[in-house]
């Protein structure tokens, strides 16, 4: 993928759990917002709405990223609602794909799972929210997602192009299932 295209493109297969039609506001065009003000390390939709309706801002969005018009807080927490979960991962592990640099043949790719403390004593969680990353420590880009640690492993080895990579992770998954698919993706 061009890695100068607009992040917006990277989301345009998204999946809603209801049908949006875009009218006013895009859904592609709220998530490229959220990213933007994440990576500005502001850590909430209203921060988020704050900074993206700032006159310079606007004009940054329209000028990069051909947002014309910003979603109010209500709107923009309206159209996140819609994301579904996993279309939003893959969109995800797509954009970050496109960052990485050309070439990524021998890079190393680890794989870490942590359980997030206190959780398991939430009442709205029914078991404790697991967390799992894969990291290149070559190109310092990181992929998140929520599972058994063993299977979110599995589904980010799927969702990466990692032929040609090097595969490092705990101990728990050396595992016939985790190693056959490494090879199967190519990777060592």
């Amino acid at each position: 993928m061009n890695k100068n295209s607009n992040i917006a493109n990277h989301f345009a297969e998204i999946e809603t759990s209801r049908e949006h039609n875009g009218y006013f506001h895009s859904v592609g065009e709220a998530l490229t917002i959220v990213i933007l003000g994440t990576l500005c390390g502001l850590k909430n939709a209203c921060q988020i709405s704050q900074w993206a309706s700032s006159d310079r801002v606007r004009g940054l969005l329209a000028e990069r990223f051909g947002i014309e018009k910003v979603p109010c807080y209500y709107w923009l927490l309206c159209l996140l609602k819609l994301v579904e979960p996993r279309s939003l991962n893959r969109c995800l592990a797509r954009w970050t794909q496109s960052l990485l640099p050309d070439g990524t043949e021998g890079m190393t790719i680890s794989f870490d799972g942590k359980t997030i403390r206190s959780t398991g004593k939430m009442d709205r969680y029914e078991s404790p929210m697991h967390i799992v990353s894969a990291h290149i420590a070559d190109a310092g880009l990181r992929v998140d997602g929520k599972s058994n640690e063993i299977l979110a492993v599995r589904e980010l080895i799927s969702l990466l192009e990692v032929e040609g990579c090097m595969i490092v992770a705990d101990a728990m998954h050396c595992q016939k299932e985790t190693a056959e698919l490494i090879v199967e993706k190519k990777a060592d």
